[in-house]
C-alpha cells in the first residue's frame, strides 16, 4: 500500500502547490520617485484566469487587504478564454476596487475570450480603471507619475503595439506600464519606460532549483523572463508568476503569486 501513501502525498502536494498563495516583495528604488510617493505600493496580480481562492475570492482578497496597497495593478488574463467565464473575474475586482483602485489591462485571453467589449464595461461597472493604450496622473501633492496600460498584443497589429507604445512612453514625468507581455522588454526600454508590470509568463509554470522556468508563451523552453525584477539599460521591469493556469493545468514548485512593488526615492 505503500504507492497509495505516495498517491495521497503528491495530491496534497499539488493542492499546496496551486492554491496557496504566496506574497513576494519587490523594493524599487529611483531618482525619479519623488518624496511624496517613497513608500507608495503597487500590489501587482497577474493570470488569475477566472480561477477562484475560496468562496468570493476571499482567501486572494485577504491577502491583497493585508498587504494595503495604495492601487492594485491588474496585468491581463484575468479571464481564461476558454471557459468564457467571468464570474470569477469580477467578483475579485468588485471587491478588490473597495481595498485600492484597480488599474486593468487586457491579455491574450481577454483577446480570446470573444466578448471583450461587453466585458470591459463589466470591469469599469464592478471598479477598475481599464488602460486601453490610455493612462492617467498619479499626483501627491507636486509629484506625479504617469501610469500608463498598453492593450495587449493579441489585439492588433506588432506595428500598432508598437506605436501605441510610443505614445505612450511621451513624458518627462517618470513613467510606470502596465503589460501583460514580459518578452517585449527590449521594446518597453527602447522607449524609455521607468518601470513596467508585467504577467503571463505564469513563471515559468514548472520552476526547478537554479534554473526557473521551463517554459513560456512567447519565450519557449528555458525562458529568461519569468518572475521577478530585471533591467534592461535605464528600464526595470517586475514580472508576477501569476495566480491561475490556462493550459497546462498544474503549477510545480511555483505557487500562486501577489507582487507587492513598493517605490522608494532615490
Amino acid at each position: 500500500m505503500a504507492w497509495l501513501g505516495v498517491a495521497l502525498a503528491l495530491i496534497a502536494f499539488f493542492i499546496w502547490q496551486n492554491n496557496d498563495i504566496i506574497l513576494s516583495n519587490v523594493n524599487w528604488t529611483h531618482r525619479k520617485v519623488l518624496p511624496p510617493f517613497d513608500g507608495f505600493k503597487i500590489l501587482l496580480v497577474s493570470d488569475l484566469h477566472g480561477k477562484r481562492f475560496g468562496r468570493g475570492q476571499r482567501r486572494l482578497l485577504n491577502k491583497a487587504a493585508a498587504c494595503r496597497p495604495d492601487i492594485i495593478a491588474i496585468v491581463g488574463d484575468i479571464v481564461d478564454g476558454r471557459r468564457k467565464k467571468t464570474e470569477g473575474a469580477l467578483e475579485f475586482v468588485a471587491q478588490a476596487a473597495g481595498i485600492a483602485p484597480v488599474y486593468f489591462v487586457t491579455g491574450n485571453h481577454e483577446w480570446q475570450y470573444g466578448r471583450y467589449e461587453a466585458f470591459k464595461e463589466q470591469l469599469v461597472a464592478a471598479g477598475a480603471a481599464v488602460l486601453d493604450n490610455a493612462y492617467v496622473t498619479l499626483q501627491k501633492g507636486e509629484a506625479r507619475i504617469r501610469l500608463a496600460g498598453v492593450k495587449d498584443l493579441a489585439f492588433g497589429s506588432k506595428s500598432a503595439y508598437k506605436k501605441s507604445l510610443r505614445k505612450l512612453a511621451q513624458s518627462l514625468e517618470m513613467t510606470i506600464l502596465l503589460t501583460h507581455r514580459p518578452e517585449k522588454i527590449a521594446l518597453y526600454a527602447a522607449n524609455g519606460f521607468d518601470l513596467v508590470l508585467a504577467g503571463h509568463a505564469h513563471g515559468g509554470q514548472v520552476r526547478l532549483p537554479f534554473i526557473g522556468g521551463l517554459y513560456a508563451p512567447g519565450q519557449g523552453v528555458f525562458p529568461r523572463y519569468t518572475s521577478g525584477l530585471h533591467n534592461v539599460k535605464e528600464t526595470s521591469m517586475v514580472i508576477s508568476r501569476g495566480l491561475g493556469n490556462s493550459l497546462f493545468p498544474l503549477r510545480v514548485f511555483n505557487r500562486p503569486e501577489l507582487v507587492l512593488v513598493t517605490l522608494h526615492a532615490g
